[in-house]
């Protein structure tokens, strides 16, 4: 649970809150329309998205190993410390603020125009004479991948192409991934780093990813929105996060949010985490709104149409719901609260398979 807690060693630290995802302060919700089944069975489609581990998804990661087999990659893209696709790390804050605040081409000249195919005996994505590949990026051969080993089989049977292109400007790093199968597009979406120096010691980063995958039935909509302020002064990081997913042609959507400031330089930074979960069905609206404690406790509550319905304790690991009513909740509700807990956790994979291009990128 609360995913995002592993990924903080990009800057050591974590202090989150969360805003967008609040209520507008107006009470629409009765707290006897409430349904935890209705409501878990609205999204059931887009949970099963999230929890999509498709030929193309595990491609996403075979050829971010293959990208970090090779040397000279740009240090302005997200980088993975603790599998954590991280832009936001200081390291990258400050590396860039001593390049004179340029931005980096996402691949070295002699990489443009590489198509990369499985290599067996290597174990991994290798570089070869193959054509095709865009002439301002590399292209990846997509295979049938096996779904015990999680590779390419054996023998190779291929399903498409990968292109991830530079897409960028001056100012701007910009990575367009597009994946065709069988004439039809997979995948296309982009995601965009750029930077603002703010003074001598301070800088803002921001990087958005939008776009869609789709198993070729259903398509997953997405905006994935970062965006930090590095104070090098005080060496803080204040940070807002809002991930937003959707499944096309359906009225539900999932929406995370977190926002804070934290510390980078801090040895023990983490002393709680504030979340927000937004289930939306329709007009209806669902909040999980929780805190959680260093010593892993969990307080929260649950409300619909913004009326507080259940409450949240226990722990990250054992959650405990009781309704805010005073009515015995059914054992079938508690699963389906317990299911909707859970697209948390579903969301951040989501987003880390989605930034998994950059995934074997280090400094």
């Amino acid at each position: 649970m609360f995913r995002n807690l592993r990924w903080m060693p990009m800057v050591a630290v974590l202090a989150m809150t969360a805003g967008a995802c609040s209520d507008t302060g107006t009470d629409l919700g009765d707290p006897a329309d409430f349904d935890p089944v209705a409501t878990e069975q609205a999204v059931e489609s887009l949970q099963n998205q999230l929890d999509d581990d498709s030929d193309i998804m595990v491609s996403l990661g075979l050829a971010a190993e293959g990208l970090n087999m090779q040397a000279a990659v740009s240090r302005a893209l997200p980088v993975e410390l603790d599998r954590a696709p991280a832009p936001f790390s200081a390291q990258v804050v400050r590396s860039y603020s001593m390049s004179g605040a340029a931005a980096e081409p996402v691949f070295p000249p002699e990489l443009l125009g590489t198509t990369f195919e499985w290599n067996f005996l290597e174990g991994h994505y290798v570089p070869t004479e193959r054509t095709g590949a865009p002439t301002n990026g590399v292209r990846f051969i997509l295979y049938a991948i096996d779904p015990v080993t999680r590779v390419p089989v054996d023998p190779l049977v291929e399903t498409g192409y990968l292109d991830l292109k530079d897409e960028g400007g001056a100012n701007t790093t910009q990575l367009g991934i597009e994946a065709v199968s069988g004439g039809e597009t997979l995948v296309d979406y982009f995601i965009s780093l750029s930077y603002a120096l703010l003074g001598e010691n301070d800088i803002s980063v921001s990087v958005t990813a939008q776009g869609y995958i789709s198993d070729g039935v259903d398509q997953l909509d997405f905006v994935l929105t970062q965006s930090a302020t590095l104070l090098g002064s005080t060496e803080t990081i204040e940070m807002n996060i809002v991930y937003s997913l959707s499944l096309l042609g359906q009225n539900a959507s999932v929406t995370v949010e977190m926002n804070g400031e934290f510390d980078f330089a801090g040895d023990n930074p983490i002393e709680t985490a504030d979340v927000e979960l937004r289930v939306q069905n329709g007009t209806e609206f669902v909040d999980f709104e929780m805190t959680l404690a260093s010593d892993n406790s969990l307080t929260g509550v649950i409300k619909y149409n913004g009326t507080p319905v259940v409450n949240i304790s226990g722990t990250e690991a054992d959650p405990v719901f009781t309704s805010a009513t005073g009515e015995q909740l059914t054992p079938e509700e508690v699963a389906a609260l317990l299911e909707l807990f859970n697209m948390i956790d579903d969301v951040f994979d989501m987003v880390e398979d989605i930034f998994e291009p950059f995934g074997g990128f280090d400094l």
